[in-house]
């Protein structure tokens, strides 16, 4: 009966190989989506499945071919696994500035890693049935994994930077990959919109009223711009290429310089002179045209 067994399961197996439509639904859906979905955790080859808040499936064995060699004990030699079992995909969020990702600085980084424990292969028993000793039975070691990394230029807080085969080792020796993922301190001058970068230069009221030549700190030194003649407090200049880079393309984003008139509050007795000459020389107010309501009211009110 067990032989009859091993069987039919193996017969069952092959209608799943042979057939592609079936075929598809195992790679997809695993034994929900063929006729191998009647078996539990004790399916043929030992894998089993679980599913969390969306279609996630865990599998033992990586493949149908891995289950068929399983059932025939490798016997036959045309079951043998397409691809090995790589290790799994490791996140790590790693702390910037925003120099550092303007600059694609070169960083140093720890990466703790599980790794499957050499002496039982995984397997957390040793041949005799003892608990192995060097990983507490566990099947996995742990190991503190340094890296040197150089930064992307121009990446953002969330993306991600892959490091191939610097995850986790598999049960087949391929390891899995690396993703870091930036996550990038706010700047005390600026902000950062995408590719843009934005920041707030105080000037004199005269300045701002005859216009000059003022120094912009950027990321990567001072510029020096025009500041035009009657420039009204909250005006922004762009200064086009003064951004972030791109990650792609080459080229850079703009720095958008937001003007802040700065009124002093200590004047002297001449300041004060001077400012109030120059208010009886300009009359016009600018709140002239200021209105509470809207035109169109006021019309139909005197209806």
């Amino acid at each position: 009966k067990e032989a009859e067994g091993r069987f039919k399961e193996a017969s069952e197996a092959y209608e799943v190989l042979r057939n592609s439509k079936k075929r598809r639904e195992y790679d997809q859906f695993g034994r929900r989506g063929s006729s191998w979905g009647r078996y539990g955790t004790g399916a043929p080859g030992g894998f089993t499945w679980q599913t969390t808040a969306g279609p996630d499936f865990d599998f033992g064995f990586g493949n149908l071919n891995d289950v068929l060699e399983e059932i025939l004990g490798g016997r036959g030699g045309q079951f043998t696994r397409t691809r090995p079992r790589r290790g799994q995909d490791v996140q790590l969020e790693i702390d910037l500035t925003l120099e550092d990702a303007f600059q694609g600085r070169a960083r140093q980084i720890a990466v703790p890693l599980a790794q499957v424990c050499p002496r039982c292969q995984g397997a957390g028993l040793l041949a005799k049935g003892e608990p192995c000793t060097v990983c507490g039975a566990r099947g996995q070691t742990e190991q503190v994994k340094r890296l040197d990394v150089t930064i992307p230029r121009g990446v953002r807080t969330g993306s991600r930077i892959r490091l191939a085969g610097q995850g986790m080792g598999g049960p087949d020796g391929q390891r899995g990959d690396l993703y870091l993922i930036p996550k990038i301190a706010p700047h005390r001058f600026f902000t950062r919109k995408n590719d843009d970068l934005h920041c707030e230069v105080p000037v004199t009221y005269s300045e701002a009223a005859l216009g000059a030549e003022i120094d912009i700190p950027t990321l990567n030194g001072k510029v020096t711009t025009k500041l035009p003649p009657g420039t009204s407090s909250g005006q922004q200049l762009r200064l086009a290429g003064k951004g972030m880079p791109r990650t792609r393309g080459g080229s850079s984003g703009d720095l958008y310089v937001r003007i802040r008139i700065v009124v002093p509050k200590d004047l002297t007795q001449d300041e004060i002179d001077l400012i109030a000459r120059l208010g009886k020389l300009r009359r016009d107010s600018p709140r002239a045209n200021l209105r509470a309501r809207s035109s169109g009211e006021g019309r139909r009110r005197k209806k």
